[in-house]
């Protein structure tokens, strides 16, 4: 149903318009529902000098480094047992993703699904979402609630045009990575895109300004490995993850493996 949204959008009347749109958002939804409940959320485990009766796991080098005399005497305690326990991190994360020219055919479709699928694994957390080409746009303030259903109208009724410009994509969103003025290792940005960018700076200096810059690579339909290759070294240069996909249906579940990472 979607797919069928983006064919007929144009030529419809708004009445049939609405109509189809709110098809197409319902199948999104239902398929990013789908893809994020097979996802695995990031967890930390802390360590805990008491072990509590219940919990699930224990530190052993911990417990024999802090307490090797009560060991050989065989006069170990629960007290004297470190614990381990795991909780959820919350993760702060900004998403650009391109909606360039270059980039037009299902991409919109899947960046509908995939901003979905970013938000429901996120629900809790704080998450921003940019949108790039020739200029950028925040769909998504990181430190603001919006609804799923309209960011998802958003990008439905959205267009991929004008140029690749990933430098002002990456200023945009490092801008709204900023407002988190915590320190957090969890912070982060992810960047998808197919590389080959026609316009702005190079990339690769603001990249290194974030804490952490992850890419998924498309592949371009002209000079890919051209494409590839910058994305690879964008996230060299971010210290982040890099993924490749073969095509864009593989961009939602990348993002949720790449969430269960980070």
């Amino acid at each position: 149903m979607a797919e069928v949204y983006f064919f007929i959008r144009r030529p419809i009347s708004e009445k049939y318009k609405h109509v189809f749109r709110r098809l197409a958002r319902q199948s999104i939804v239902k398929t990013s529902l789908k893809i994020t409940s097979k996802g695995i959320r990031g967890n930390f485990k802390k360590i805990t000098p008491s072990y509590q009766i219940g919990t699930p796991e224990f530190d052993l080098d911990e417990t024999i480094q802090h307490n090797p005399l009560n060991i050989y005497k065989n006069s170990l305690t629960y007290k004297d047992i470190f614990g381990i326990q795991r909780k959820k991190q919350k993760r702060k994360i900004v998403m650009i993703l391109d909606t360039s020219g270059s980039m037009y055919g299902k991409l919109l479709l899947n960046a509908a699904l995939t901003t979905s699928v970013l938000a429901y694994n996120m629900e809790k957390e704080s998450y921003g979402i940019v949108l790039f080409n020739s200029t950028a746009m925040v769909l998504k303030k990181i430190d603001k609630k919006k609804p799923v259903i309209k960011i998802i109208d958003e990008i439905l009724d959205s267009e991929a045009v004008g140029f690749t410009n990933i430098h002002i994509g990456l200023e945009k969103g490092l801008k709204e990575l900023n407002k988190i003025k915590e320190k957090t290792r969890h912070k982060s940005g992810i960047l998808i895109t197919d590389g080959n960018y026609n316009r702005g700076k190079n990339p690769f200096d603001l990249a290194k300004k974030y804490p952490k810059l992850h890419v998924i690579g498309i592949p371009a339909e002209n000079d890919a490995e051209r494409g590839i290759d910058t994305c690879r070294e964008i996230a060299r240069v971010g210290q982040g993850k890099f993924f490749a996909v073969n095509n864009y249906k593989e961009i939602p579940r990348a993002l949720i493996e790449l969430l269960s990472q980070i």
